[in-house]
């Protein structure tokens, strides 16, 4: 919801060939930085969320995980994705996108804590993460470069619907 204002005033203001070329250079960048290429990250609230929130069985921990993550509260932004995802929102997404967009970040973190939670071994289930970090994180960037690039043709009447 945040967002919802900057992505208004800068879709209307901002020329449509001005927001696309924007989109196109921010998600090179962030695909840079997060292939390593340029040396740089993005600025972040570098705390962890402390571990008590996180074990919580009932749910509550992992709400509680997902809003402090996506209101930028605590914890480490460990992709470039998030940034990439708020760029595509306010430069090329409809207004309706951008609450949706930020109710799938916080579902989607939610769900990776209640799912380490509820396995059992929080470790564990780090560490199998961790072995598998490389190929989710390259679905997750082919897809949202997917979707960018859809919303950009649907926006630009390329992609009629």
């Amino acid at each position: 919801m945040l967002l919802l204002l900057p992505a208004v005033l800068v879709q209307s203001l901002a020329p449509d060939r001005v927001r696309t070329i924007a989109l196109v250079v921010t998600t090179v960048l962030f695909l840079g930085i997060e292939v390593r290429l340029l040396p740089f990250r993005m600025p972040q609230n570098a705390r962890l969320v402390p571990s008590d929130i996180v074990v919580r069985t009932d749910g509550t921990g992992a709400l509680q995980f997902g809003f402090e993550m996506g209101t930028g509260m605590r914890t480490f932004v460990p992709s470039h994705l998030p940034y990439a995802c708020i760029a595509l929102l306010v430069l090329v997404g409809p207004w309706w996108a951008t609450p949706l967009g930020g109710l799938a970040f916080a579902l989607g973190r939610a769900l990776m804590v209640r799912s380490a939670v509820r396995s059992g071994d929080a470790s564990k289930w780090d560490k199998a993460f961790a072995s598998r970090r490389r190929p989710i994180l390259l679905l997750c960037w082919t897809t949202a470069l997917c979707a960018g690039t859809v919303a950009a043709l649907i926006r630009h009447d390329a992609l009629p619907l």
